[in-house]
């Protein structure tokens, strides 16, 4: 879930991770406005979240895609793959999912704890069946580990017991997460009645959901195969990613059931990979670069942050006075922001730094000598 792509940073991925957790937070918290502003935030209803799956895949894939350009053996590169993703990610899950079994078992947030509560430990609680108890932020985060998992896990596969080449065992491992989640959504359709269960049924369940990062995987791929074509193209697929976006707003279960079930995750997503070429071109954008670049980094520590701490302030914010409300919302927000960066630098970074370390450890444990890649 990080942002760095090969040659650098990148302001306009930075831009769309700063944007889309920014959304979210303001989505998931408006109710405490809205009293005086029902209509806060006025922003498209797509799944913002998929952003997240998207730019997640590309960026992932760049990584991956550098990978198979140096002489490792598949075994070396996919633990040190996977040291350096879960390094990344499981700090930050396993401290607040403690965080927010507290909060439930003392009753100062929703939801309800039970034996099945393990199953959040290995990112179970939607894997193909859905587990709604708690936490329930936390069902993107099981798709993002599944993802980072299973991908290198079929490629590096494909490439050592199958002798597949790198590019090509890259390209089939896109093409298997963009089509195999069409077969789950079939094999899970019977369950879907309503909004209610085609939420949890396929808006939230992993193999239901794992195209979004395939077709950001597949985007790394076509940048590395086409850079120039990548970047003529940049502008021309701004309207076509547009209209697929505006094709997917009101289709919810209620208007068009089929659609719902079947394509409007997969649309939804090619949608909002079809714009990343003209954001991975946007290079730098001046003095707002240092801004946005500080908002990318704490985007992940900001969506654990922000729901424990609505559950907090659900009622002290809501106000009948309505710039007392507002004062109130603005400093939730600033909590957020100043909690989401304290959680980065004061624990996040701690871990990410030894990825390289522990990357340099592996390499020699395992040995140079191993069949490369």
């Amino acid at each position: 879930m990080g942002s760095q792509y090969p040659g650098g940073r990148i302001f306009g991925l930075d831009v769309m991770r700063a944007t889309g957790g920014t959304i979210v937070v303001l989505a998931h918290s408006s109710f405490l406005v809205g009293h005086h502003w029902p209509r806060f935030p006025m922003v498209p209803a797509i799944d913002w979240v998929a952003l997240f799956f998207v730019l997640s895949g590309f960026l992932i894939g760049g990584i991956l895609l550098d990978q198979l350009a140096r002489p490792r053996a598949p075994l070396t590169a996919f633990a040190d793959f996977m040291q350096r993703r879960w390094l990344r990610t499981l700090p930050n899950y396993f401290l607040f999912l403690l965080l927010n079994i507290v909060l439930v078992y003392r009753g100062l947030a929703p939801g309800m704890l039970s034996k099945a509560t393990v199953a959040y430990a290995v990112f179970m609680q939607n894997f193909h069946l859905p587990l709604d108890l708690f936490f329930w932020e936390s069902w993107s985060l099981a798709v993002e580990e599944w993802f980072y998992l299973l991908f290198p896990l079929i490629m590096y596969g494909l490439i050592g017991l199958l002798a597949t080449q790198g590019p090509k065992a890259f390209l089939l491992a896109c093409l298997l997460f963009i089509g195999l989640p069409v077969l789950a959504r079939s094999g899970v359709a019977h369950h879907v009645s309503d909004r209610a269960s085609w939420d949890l049924w396929v808006h939230k369940l992993v193999l239901t959901r794992l195209d979004a990062p395939g077709y950001g995987m597949l985007a790394a791929w076509a940048a590395r195969q086409w850079p120039r074509t990548w970047f003529r193209m940049r502008w021309p697929l701004v309207p076509i990613a547009a209209l697929l976006l505006w094709a997917t707003l009101g289709n919810t279960y209620g208007s068009s059931p089929v659609f719902a079930v079947y394509a409007l995750k997969s649309v939804e997503a090619l949608g909002l990979a079809l714009f990343l070429p003209l954001f991975a071109s946007w290079r730098s954008g001046g003095p707002l670069n240092g801004t946005f670049r500080r908002l990318s980094l704490i985007t992940y520590a900001q969506y654990l942050v922000h729901m424990p701490l609505l559950y907090l302030m659900r009622d002290w914010v809501p106000h009948p006075v309505a710039w007392v409300c507002a004062l109130r919302y603005i400093g939730y927000l600033g909590l957020v922001q100043g909690l989401s960066a304290a959680v980065y630098y004061g624990w996040e970074l701690r871990f990410m730094r030894l990825r390289d370390p522990l990357g340099r450890w592996l390499v020699q444990r395992m040995g140079r000598h191993a069949v490369p890649v």
